[in-house]
């Protein structure tokens, strides 16, 4: 029997691969999520493999929550936070408010029948995977019936009865022996940027557009349901740049678009791509070899925009330096996808603060060193609450984390 578990703040993929890791030494884990639905933002990203696989690590996400809903010992709890902690015993007494689930996971079967029925957009959403359990969850700010109206129609709608309101925020109390920070990122959002992102509609981030892949299978533009001819990459939205103290590099963006663009146009050769960048960072082994062949129909223009403005035609001006031509220059397209920067999570800093931890001058947690110290025993951190980071690194790093924690409990 399983006589030491384990606290993972954090349901995304490093959370999870840190809990498929502990459960092969027969530890238990809690792992919260502030989210509806585990899998965090990886989760929601597309296969970007065309003939061939790419290795963009999509599928890695999907693959950690699909085993991690079937492994003993690990318990996911979605739209759950800590509230407080404190040593006790040599582990830790914590306090957590999880927030209602109005979708019960043990009768829901995924029909659907509750967000047809349901008038409001984005009352009730679905999850990204099929292994969200439950697969489908209400929103509390959007939803009728808790906003005090007398709505029953996603209730009269399911054949099983898995909806109710009746249930509230409760709050657990865990014990756990050590814990792993798994916060995660947050996205950095354009809307001050000048690009029109939250004004133009055919103005998406990099984000935005994983999803779109993921649910619609193709581009499509967003202010009429069309596919595009033309679209545009502006790189290093919210990363390497000093006037928001954002020197560091998101690491992942350039890989990820020059994969998108491959992706696009293979389903659509005529598409015109464009991508606006400082420089391509080439992490990965195989992103040298394969970086040429991605660029392939692609024209880049080694220049950020200034601005970005609607046309009267319906399209999206973009005004930049060429550098080339050294003159100002302008570029229409359908649409206009920003690569937005990876941050430091929005609760990184409270939850650190709750294990008498401090995140560096960048905002995320450093790397212990060497790595296999801890600066506060029994507490680990993974993926990108350290920084930025690909998938398949995030996975290495709670993988790295979890036997740090397995060292502190005795177990190898």
């Amino acid at each position: 029997m399983p006589d030491s578990s384990v606290l993972i703040i954090g349901g995304g993929v490093a959370g999870l691969s840190a809990a498929l890791e502990l459960a092969r030494f027969d530890v238990e884990s809690d792992v919260l999520d502030s989210a509806p639905f585990a899998g965090g933002h990886a989760i929601s990203f597309s296969c970007k493999a065309t003939d061939e696989c790419v290795r963009c690590g999509a599928c890695l996400a999907e693959d950690r929550l699909h085993e991690a809903v079937a492994t003993p010992g690990i318990r996911i709890l979605p739209s759950s936070r800590i509230q407080s902690v404190v040593r006790s015993n040599g582990g830790f007494n914590a306090a957590v408010r999880c927030g209602p689930q109005f979708v019960d996971p043990n009768r829901c079967t995924g029909c659907g029948a509750c967000l047809e029925a349901c008038p409001v957009k984005g009352a009730v959403q679905r999850g990204p995977s099929p292994f969200n359990r439950p697969p489908y969850a209400i929103d509390p700010d959007r939803c009728l019936r808790t906003s005090g109206e007398d709505c029953r129609l996603c209730m009269e709608a399911c054949p099983e009865s898995a909806v109710s309101f009746d249930p509230t925020d409760s709050e657990l109390t865990l014990t756990p022996d050590a814990v792993i920070l798994a916060t995660g990122f947050q996205a950095f959002d354009p809307r001050d940027k000048p690009y029109g992102y939250g004004d133009i509609e055919d103005v998406i981030t990099n984000l935005d557009l994983e999803r779109m892949l993921r649910t619609e299978g193709r581009l499509i533009r967003p202010s009429n349901g069309h596919a595009p001819r033309s679209i545009a990459f502006v790189q290093c939205v919210g990363s390497r740049d000093d006037r928001l103290g954002h020197l560091w590099c998101s690491r992942v963006c350039c890989g990820s678009a020059l994969r998108m663009a491959r992706r696009l146009r293979h389903q659509d050769p005529d598409l015109e791509v464009s991508v606006f960048y400082i420089d391509i960072q080439t992490f990965g082994r195989d992103f040298g070899a394969n970086g040429v062949q991605w660029r392939d129909g692609v024209r880049f223009v080694r220049a950020l925009p200034a601005d970005a403005i609607p046309t009267e035609g319906g399209l999206v001006r973009v005004t930049y330096f060429d550098p080339g031509k050294e003159a100002v220059a302008d570029l229409d397209v359908d649409m206009l996808v920003l690569s937005v920067g990876i941050t430091p999570g929005e609760d990184l800093v409270k939850t650190a603060a709750l294990f008498g931890l401090q995140p560096g001058p960048d905002g995320f947690l450093k790397a212990p060193s060497p790595p296999e110290s801890v600066p506060v025993p029994g507490v680990s951190a993974a993926g990108t609450a350290m920084g930025p980071m690909s998938i398949t690194d995030a996975i290495k790093s709670a993988t790295a984390a979890a036997w740090r924690t397995l060292q502190h409990l005795g177990r190898v």
